[in-house]
């Protein structure tokens, strides 16, 4: 039986991946009171290279999954909370510059920091995209006073350094058409890696400065928060397929089963590789004995390189004599034996497994579930104002027409 309670408001997020989508439904009477009623994931299908490669697959699927979803927690769904990553995405470092007076000083205000961060929006943006985050990291005065918050501040000359998340136009509105004809709206369009870091990371985690590994199926991100602030996003291009890839063709198996494998028998600590124990796996028709060393000596070179590239991006960032809060690790690769031992090795910080907490329940499969948690989440607080998403470009929807009428609006 669905239901529909007076003074309840439901809130579902979906994040589209390339293997799996995950849905997650939130309620809440108010944002100090949240409760999660359920999740449910299901294989992605008609989604390839972060692009719709089949709009009537795509759209079955998503059909499914919110379907299920609302025959498990017995609520009608309307519209949902889009998270997309991945390769979808790409981020961008910009800063804009705008005069305040010709002579003297004046008092920076509200106003004038809200202008300046419109601008370096409009300035940092192509033609085809669209802004899903936008993170101003700090505002110089008259290029000598450096402030995260610049308001009250005199000076004649306001300059503003920003990190953008963007996407392009093109894929967010097909996969915009395959929700609708599934028979929902899009409420707003978030980026999952920072709607998964909403629930995994506290705030004193994010003042003190840390970092959080989001291991995809493709892509892993990596995020990096300071002063309660993302300061630094990058993305490797590798993830769990690799690994599975790796099994498939060293031990000649098919794609799905070297994944069972894998989340069995692999191992990202190389200990394992003098071990002589033999496990039967069933391909065709018969039984193929496989040593478990050959499975973790399969992946070595790529866990190898997978961890170089985290040390690598935590290097390049500048930042790591700034993380003093550690590391959460979340994704689907977090949970292969080894992992966070072995990141904690390489990387001689502090590695912990991700966990989240909804209300007064604690999320069992936060590894999994975080980012569509998150979507949730971040879709309820917007919508009672609370969340501090002056970030998040929700009228994405405008388009180009909204944009060169913001420009014009602006400038003439």
């Amino acid at each position: 039986m669905l239901r529909k309670i007076i003074g309840e408001k439901f809130y579902c997020g979906l994040d589209i991946g390339s293997q799996r989508l995950k849905a997650a439904l939130m309620k809440a009477a108010d944002p100090h009171c949240q409760e999660l009623l359920g999740v449910y994931e299901a294989k992605t299908l008609g989604f390839k290279d972060s692009s719709v490669s089949d709009l009537v697959e795509l759209t079955e699927c998503i059909h499914k999954t919110l379907t299920e979803l609302s025959k498990k927690t017995g609520v009608k769904l309307k519209e949902i909370h889009l998270g997309v990553g991945g390769d979808f995405i790409e981020v961008r470092k910009n800063n804009s510059v705008m005069p305040l007076v010709d002579r003297g000083s004046k008092v920076i205000g509200s106003h004038d920091v809200k202008k300046i961060n419109n601008q370096a929006r409009l300035l940092g943006l192509k033609v085809e995209e669209e802004i899903l985050h936008d993170f101003p990291q700090y505002y110089k005065v008259d290029d000598v006073n450096t402030a995260l918050n610049p308001v009250g501040l005199l000076g004649r000359k306001l300059e503003v350094y920003s990190l953008l998340i963007v996407a392009n136009l093109t894929r967010l509105r097909n996969i915009t058409k395959a929700v609708n004809q599934a028979g929902y709206e899009v409420a707003n369009v978030f980026f999952s890696g920072f709607s998964a870091a909403s629930v995994s990371l506290n705030e004193q985690l994010k003042s003190d400065g840390c970092v959080l590994i989001d291991i995809g199926s493709k892509v892993t991100n990596i995020l990096i928060f300071k002063n309660g602030l993302l300061r630094h996003l990058d993305r490797i291009p590798m993830g769990g397929d690799h690994l599975t890839l790796r099994i498939m063709l060293d031990l000649n198996l098919p794609f799905n089963l070297a994944e069972d494998i894998k989340k069995s028998y692999a191992n990202a600590i190389s200990t394992d590789e003098q071990n002589e124990e033999e496990i039967l796996v069933k391909k065709n028709s018969a039984y193929l004995p496989i040593k478990r060393k050959e499975i973790v000596q399969s992946i070595k070179p790529e866990i190898d390189k997978f961890v170089e590239a985290i040390k690598n991006s935590l290097n390049s960032s500048g930042m790591l004599e700034e993380i003093k809060g550690g590391m959460v690790v979340i994704g689907g690769g977090a949970l292969l034996t080894g992992m966070i031992e072995r990141i904690e090795q390489e990387t001689s910080l502090s590695v912990s497994i991700g966990k989240a907490r909804v209300g007064l329940k604690s999320l069992t499969n936060a590894v999994t579930f975080a980012a569509a948690v998150g979507l949730s989440q971040m879709g309820l607080n917007h919508s009672f104002g609370v969340s501090p998403l002056s970030d998040v470009r929700t009228t994405w929807t405008k388009g180009l027409v909204g944009r060169i009428k913001e420009f014009y609006q602006e400038y003439f």
